[in-house]
């Protein structure tokens, strides 16, 4: 940064520096001997700044060196829009308080309070566009550590969550809080999830298929203890409040629907119907639903209460055989029942969407509350894709030709189609720790930002009375090389959490 010369002091008997400058201190020489000083000063402090940031910078090396998955996924949360929008705003604050600093070398008054105002415009205008992105994220449960529960996707598709408490979806999980050897309390899921074992996972098709019946249930929990002594909460019915879910959620991938939002779609010169809301779909999310050891169960006849189960997970093979031994012991008699082998695996709940903003409390002791039952009946017999079925030929007609052509996918058609189904599926683990480091950067570069703010304030009411001349803007000139470094950081900041993946 250019600076004028400073004016020399001819008399350095008079402490108070006469009629030189009031603001040159009286253990300096000269009002340049007092710049050097601050500038040397405001240099070490920017670099222990540097410094505190580096640490986190390193974090992120290591985090995506190990997990490159999680930033690939997690990136698609933030919104890059928003981010750009920041960037040019604080690039062009750092032009504003580099005129600023120059303003007042000229003397130029209207000039400098003009540029310390907009400067301090710039910086608000950042911390409230990131308002609205940290808004958005505590809306949708997308935060950091045990916290991080999110109600979507990075592709805008509702998920299972811990905490059931996403506006407009509602889902049979259930979880309690417990306390771990690390003294952190961490939500566990203690119901809600059904084996995979035990219902149709099609492999042709992306996705979980299942054949469950799906209500929703209002009451209150009451508490009670198992046998062995152990607090259980069951769920007390609210007579008449049972409502049949019945609607299937339409799958864009195997229903080969392209665009999000299309109410009305024509598929083969059929228009099918818009999606009925409330609807249900099996949900698989590995956070949720921990994989573990699961046995699948059969059982019909009049004694039976239903015909298709699934236990687990179990964390270990031994402790599955043992529930298993005892499932079929209770279920002898009641019919023909068949027991299936212990297999590991991986769990589904059932999501149910109602595609609106209404908030759906789970049911407490005190208070009445939504439920997601379901009674899923197991495996059904899933036929060949369509695509693998012979078409009938078509009758023979002058003029109308017998054969048709599939365009392929292009690489870059394929490419799409590849991430968005990533995008539109459930996190994978350890996705907190990016938003850990995410709010570790931009809410220690955000506390920057404030601190500015308050120093341009200060700045600009000192500016007011008159205090800066050419031979006195070292504040100016030193608050804009903090702002220069604020801005720098951003800077890598951007591309480092919105565009690399």
């Amino acid at each position: 940064m250019s600076e004028q010369p400073h004016a020399a002091h001819d008399d350095h008997g008079d402490h108070g520096h006469g009629d030189v400058n009031p603001f040159v201190q009286h253990h300096y020489d000269d009002a340049k001997h007092q710049f050097d000083s601050g500038k040397f000063g405001i240099w070490l402090f920017l670099a222990q700044e540097v410094l505190f940031f580096s640490a986190l910078f390193v974090a992120y090396i290591l985090y995506r060196s190990h997990h490159p998955e999680i930033y690939a996924y997690a990136h698609k949360y933030l919104d890059t829009k928003m981010g750009a929008i920041n960037t040019a705003v604080l690039i062009f604050s750092s032009l504003t308080a580099a005129w600023a600093v120059r303003a007042a070398q000229l003397r130029q008054q209207k000039l400098l309070l003009a540029c310390l105002a907009t400067t301090i415009a710039c910086a608000c205008t950042f911390l409230v566009v990131k308002y609205f992105e940290y808004t958005h994220k505590v809306h949708e449960h997308i935060l950091f550590g045990t916290k991080f529960d999110p109600c979507v996707s990075s592709n805008d598709t509702p998920l299972a969550t811990k905490l059931n408490l996403c506006p407009g979806t509602k889902t049979t999980i259930e979880s309690r809080e417990i306390v771990d050897d690390q003294k952190a309390h961490v939500l566990q899921v203690t119901g809600g999830c059904f084996p995979n074992v035990a219902i149709d996972a099609d492999t042709t098709t992306p996705g979980v298929q299942a054949n469950c019946k799906v209500y929703e249930v209002r009451g209150k929990l009451k508490k009670d203890k198992d046998a062995g002594g152990k607090e259980i909460f069951t769920l007390v019915e609210t007579p008449g409040s049972r409502k049949d879910v019945t609607n299937r959620c339409r799958d864009p991938w195997n229903e080969g629907l392209a665009e999000e939002g299309v109410e009305t779609v024509e598929i083969d010169g059929k228009k099918e119907e818009p999606e009925k809301f409330p609807c249900w779909k099996p949900s698989f999310q590995p956070a949720v639903c921990k994989t573990g050891w699961f046995f699948p169960w059969t059982c019909e006849g009049g004694k039976c209460e239903r015909s298709t189960g699934g236990e687990g997970p179990f964390d270990s093979l031994a402790e599955c055989s043992s529930k298993r031994n005892d499932a079929e012991s209770k279920l002898k008699g009641l019919g023909k029942a068949t027991v299936g082998e212990c297999a590991r695996g991986g769990a589904s709940a059932i999501l149910v969407d109602y595609n609106d903003k209404e908030e759906r409390e789970s049911p407490t002791l005190e208070e009445e509350g939504v439920k997601i039952v379901t009674d899923c009946t197991g495996a059904t017999s899933v036929g060949a894709p369509d695509y693998f079925k012979a078409t009938p030929p078509a009758p023979l007609a002058v003029g109308k030709k017998t054969t048709s052509s599939r365009r392929d996918l292009t690489e870059h058609e394929k490419h799409e189609k590849e991430h968005n189904l990533l995008y539109s599926g459930p996190p994978p683990e350890h996705t907190s720790m990016f938003f850990t480091i995410y709010f570790a950067m931009t809410g220690l570069h955000g506390i920057h930002v404030l601190i500015g703010i308050f120093v341009f304030i200060w700045l600009l009411i000192r500016a007011t009375k008159g205090h800066f001349t050419p031979d006195y803007f070292g504040p100016i000139d030193f608050a804009a090389l903090y702002w220069h470094i604020v801005d720098l950081i951003w800077i890598f900041l951007f591309p480092l959490l919105y565009l690399i993946h």
